[in-house]
């Protein structure tokens, strides 16, 4: 019975009813667009560390996140290898650099340098030419989606990254860093060329894999040991460590989280200012509930399916306008991640918004006199 009172009331005012609805929807959609940056973003963080094999990081001391990594001895490298527990391991160049544009303009590039003979740091989605080709000296493999900041090219076309004329061998499609700038991928050899920074004796990143049946624990305990000027990370950890670092101390994450907060609030505003003028049109008919034997929790729960009513029937379009702005962001080739999980998630936060949002109305309810209905 008071659920159907609560949608009678509810589509009695049906303009109040719809800006309620909006309200919801816009807040929710803005919530959607954050959680969704910044989870694509955190993806992004860790996408090379993510799609490489290995369980074990060995990087320069004090290294905060993947992308500012430092130049450690190369001979690290057989040292990690001669360690018991690990069966493998191999080493991963990373660093800045430029392309120069034909028309004389610059565009900074983040430089990833693999070993071609394994999978760590190589890249994925090629959709045209051969990562193999990469072992050839100064040829490298650009994104499609950088098209944009790099100008047009095609494969087989020549560059000038770093001082060095190279040909592009390899493109691939939707690896974008998280700092937006581009990445190109290259041979170790070529990598340390074109940064100029990362010598013919050292490396940035040694990544290793554990024998079978080794302990991961030990095996770690046994690298500090060994490499005591140096950091010992579980992929995990050092992951964990990356997302961390941009997500919270660059501040960028509290940044997501106050705009979500922010549209959350606005859009509980307007649910509580319709639903509160609502119910003080109404007060003679709660009065009259009160008189006839309805307690305060029959109130409050009309008063809490009507928000929630609000609030069901702004989520389906919130969620909508959410998935085309997402779609969009995803076009300009920003990375935005937005699935079921998440949206179940900011649905949840909105209609509890608009749960918070009618106390106002409750309490103006539960202290309504029964009597106030003789005196009208």
């Amino acid at each position: 019975m008071w659920s159907r009172l609560a949608r009678r009331n509810v589509l009695l005012d049906r303009r109040r009813f719809a800006t309620s609805a909006l309200g919801v929807a816009f807040a929710l959609a803005l919530v959607l667009v954050q959680l969704g940056l910044f989870t694509g973003l955190a993806a992004n963080a860790t996408q090379v560390i993510d799609r490489s094999p290995g369980d074990v990081w060995i990087t320069g001391r004090n290294t905060g996140n993947f992308q500012w990594g430092q130049p450690i001895p190369r001979r690290s490298l057989d040292v990690v290898r001669s360690t018991p527990g690990i069966d493998w391991a191999r080493e991963l160049v990373t660093g800045w650099t430029q392309l120069r544009h034909p028309d004389g303009g610059v565009q900074r590039l983040e430089v990833i340098g693999f070993d071609l003979q394994s999978r760590v740091g190589a890249p994925w989605n090629v959709v045209a030419g051969d990562a193999r080709d990469l072992a050839v000296p100064g040829r490298v493999a650009l994104d499609a989606t950088s098209r944009g900041k790099l100008g047009h090219f095609s494969l087989g076309d020549h560059r000038e990254i770093g001082r060095r004329r190279v040909r592009i061998a390899a493109v691939t499609h939707g690896i974008t860093s998280f700092t937006t700038i581009p990445f190109v991928f290259a041979s170790l050899d070529t990598a340390r060329e074109i940064t100029g920074t990362i010598g013919a004796d050292e490396t940035v990143y040694v990544v290793a894999g554990l024998a079978p049946d080794a302990s991961l624990e030990a095996a770690l305990d046994a690298l500090r040991g060994r490499l005591p000027h140096l950091d010992v990370y579980a992929r995990q950890a050092f992951r964990e460590r990356t997302r961390r670092y941009w997500m919270f101390e660059t501040g960028m994450g509290i940044g997501f989280l106050l705009t979500s907060m922010l549209a959350v609030c606005v859009g509980a505003v307007i649910v509580s200012q319709t639903l509160y003028a609502a119910t003080s049109e109404h007060l003679p008919e709660y009065g009259t509930l009160k008189a006839m034997g309805a307690t305060d929790a029959d109130l409050t729960s009309i008063v809490v399916r009507q928000a929630l009513i609000a609030g069901a029937a702004g989520c389906v379009p919130g969620a909508l306008i959410g998935a085309v702005v997402v779609r969009g962001i995803r076009a300009q080739g920003l990375e935005a991640l937005l699935g079921p999980g998440l949206v179940a998630i900011a649905a949840g936060i909105a209609l509890g918004a608009c749960v918070l949002a009618a106390l106002g109305s409750i309490r103006r309810v539960r202290t309504l006199e029964p009597a106030m209905v003789f005196r009208l």
